[in-house]
């Protein structure tokens, strides 16, 4: 009877020890989720739509956890309390295991749950072996086996103070995205990379891997929660404003229009603080109407001297039209010359006319940005058309694409570089400024510098196969 207590107690521990063990591989195998591209099924699926069914798999980990704690409860040789901390851990623990299945997205209260699944299961080895070992012996094994545990989690985990980039992998549009009404084409990627805050670990990946680039973290940064709500928003503007363009290329809408611009700051101690606001949208100044930033700008140079005030007409909150009068001062330019400015910054402001509804693919590990805009613009063109814009080429490519339909600059250029020229494909293209840390970083892919979309159409009608 001793000696099967003994096994299912072994076997108990054995349970946490393995779930353990996958944490660890778990959270190494995330930081090197990118290695397996470009992996791809015969049918056209990518790693990146792999990686989704494989994070399920994380679901074993509290799995095993639960079925260590129903295995100790099992064999009847603790105190009542400590078998309510078990039955509390094993319903924890498949409720978890449940939580990461049906919810595969929500990573901060997951790891909230496994944390405390961590220490429930930490305490029961503490306790149980303190019991076992009298009243004076302390647990060494789980002190021991919590303090190697803790430090490999610090390893993994533990930021540094810097921020890493490294090459991620390709994304094809076509699966990405689809219009209501169009035909998927031939594949057409996008490409990312991963930048996170460094662990200790990155430096040893640094050495194993190319292209891991580290940089110090600026004081004033702002919060992770804030920079992903930043960058999720940016990957919506980019899918909006690439249908836009794409539909009316295409000939169906009007694409972008531009109804005005809108006020992002006001420079602190400016003529415009405290009769403008942030957000508000300028339709007209001094009786002339303003569509365009060009509008704007014409209107102030060529009718308005350093030191006027200007009527400046404003949509506020987005539904009141407001005539508020601004002075001016005189801002003197690199050249000596001078002209008259209220002291703020601006974006335009636009409706996007998108007639046909958009379907976007979420891929866990395609959080979110802009850059793939560009691309992504190519492929639901290419989807409305019904042909083969890319004429037998396999492309790749990285961008924004502007309202106005050119091509903006993106980061992380050399790591997407290498990811593309681990694939197949015949040409990427890349915005002007990143053309040649492209090419220095993958010296035998196909670098194609691009400005603007009609750029990247022109080029593939040349050189269709």
């Amino acid at each position: 009877m001793k000696i099967s207590v003994h096994r299912e107690i072994s076997a108990g521990i054995g349970y946490y020890y393995a779930g353990m063990a996958g944490a660890i591989a778990v959270i190494a195998a995330a930081q090197l989720i990118w290695l397996p591209a470009p992996l791809e099924t015969a049918r056209g699926m990518q790693w990146i739509e792999m990686i989704d069914w494989l994070l399920l798999m994380i679901a074993f980990i509290p799995l095993v956890w639960g079925i260590g704690a129903c295995v100790r409860i099992r064999a009847k040789e603790a105190t009542r309390w400590l078998n309510v901390l078990r039955g509390g851990l094993a319903l924890l623990a498949f409720g978890t295991a449940c939580y990461l299945v049906i919810a595969p997205g929500r990573f901060l209260e997951q790891i909230v749950l496994l944390v405390i699944l961590c220490i429930l299961q930490l305490m029961d080895l503490i306790v149980s072996e303190a019991r076992q070992g009298g009243r004076h012996r302390l647990p060494r094994r789980s002190m021991a086996v919590l303090l190697a545990f803790a430090m490999l989690l610090a390893v993994l985990l533990w930021p540094t103070g810097y921020r890493v980039t490294y090459p991620g992998m390709t994304v094809n549009m076509q699966r990405y995205a689809h219009v209501e009404g169009g035909e998927a084409g031939p594949v057409v990627d996008g490409v990312l990379v991963f930048e996170r805050p460094a662990v200790a670990a990155d430096w040893l990946y640094a050495k194993l891997f190319p292209l891991y680039v580290f940089e110090l973290i600026p004081e004033d940064e702002p919060p992770l929660t804030e920079t992903f709500a930043e960058v999720v928003a940016m990957k919506r503007s980019a899918n909006d404003v690439a249908a836009a363009i794409a539909m009316e290329k295409a000939g169906i809408g009007e694409g972008v229009v531009p109804t005005g611009v809108t006020i992002v700051a006001i420079t602190k101690g400016s003529p415009a603080e405290g009769r403008l606001r942030a957000g508000d949208v300028i339709v007209g100044l001094n009786g002339q109407l303003v569509r365009r930033i060009e509008d704007l700008v014409n209107g102030m140079q060529q009718d308005v001297v350093p030191g006027q005030a200007v009527f400046v007409n404003v949509i506020r909150d987005e539904e009141k039209e407001l005539s508020i009068e601004v002075p001016t001062e005189e801002l003197v330019e690199d050249d000596g010359s001078s002209r008259a400015v209220m002291g703020i910054s601006i974006q335009p402001h636009v409706r996007l006319d998108k007639p046909r509804d958009m379907t976007y693919e979420s891929y866990i590990a395609h959080l979110g940005g802009p850059s793939h805009g560009a691309m992504l613009t190519l492929a639901i063109y290419e989807q409305l058309i019904g042909g083969s814009v890319s004429h037998g080429l396999r492309v790749a490519g990285t961008g924004t694409i502007e309202y106005d339909g050119s091509i903006g600059m993106v980061g992380g250029i050399p790591q997407k570089a290498y990811a593309v020229s681990r694939t197949d494909a015949d040409v990427f293209f890349v915005p002007s400024a990143g053309a040649e840390a492209a090419r220095l970083a993958a010296p035998d892919l196909n670098v194609v510098a691009v400005d603007r979309f009609d750029e990247v159409l022109e080029w593939l009608e040349q050189y269709r196969k």
